[in-house]
């Protein structure tokens, strides 16, 4: 069974975040609580991505984030959306250590800039996966 963790600094990031958008950490916090609460529902997660979760409070959908895979990071992007059925304008970034059974919300971001793969924040969330020492994902040949 999969276990959900945060991290410090994605903590700090939603109490920096919440100053500004007070309902957007409560779609998050809601999210991540949901996350917690169903034993089950992260291991489905990680067996069928890409997928919407439209039947959760919030609903949400999942992805994998391709340039992180493309370098090894099995990371994965959770969109939540509001009571009122739309897409909130951040990401949540989880990676997956597949030994240990545990997923890492490492950050999250605005939807603007987050798939960018030049900036900080980018390499900020590559920082966070490998001091996390999560293995590197094996592809096949």
């Amino acid at each position: 069974m999969t276990v959900l963790r945060t991290i410090e600094q994605l903590e700090s990031e939603l109490d920096e975040l919440a100053e500004r958008y007070p309902d957007v950490v409560g779609v998050i916090d809601a999210l991540l609580d949901e996350l917690v609460a169903d034993d089950d529902l992260l291991d489905v997660l990680f067996s069928e991505v890409p997928k919407w979760h439209y039947l959760f409070k919030p609903p949400f959908e999942i992805k994998r984030f391709e340039a992180c895979w493309q370098s090894g990071q099995r990371v994965y992007i959770l969109k939540p959306y509001d009571e009122d059925g739309h897409l909130i304008d951040f990401r949540l970034f989880l990676g997956h250590d597949i030994r240990t059974d545990e997923c890492f919300v490492l950050t999250v971001q605005h939807r603007s800039t987050c798939y960018d793969t030049t900036t900080p924040a980018y390499r900020n969330l590559c920082v966070r996966y490998d001091q996390l020492d999560i293995p590197a994902v094996r592809r096949n040949s």
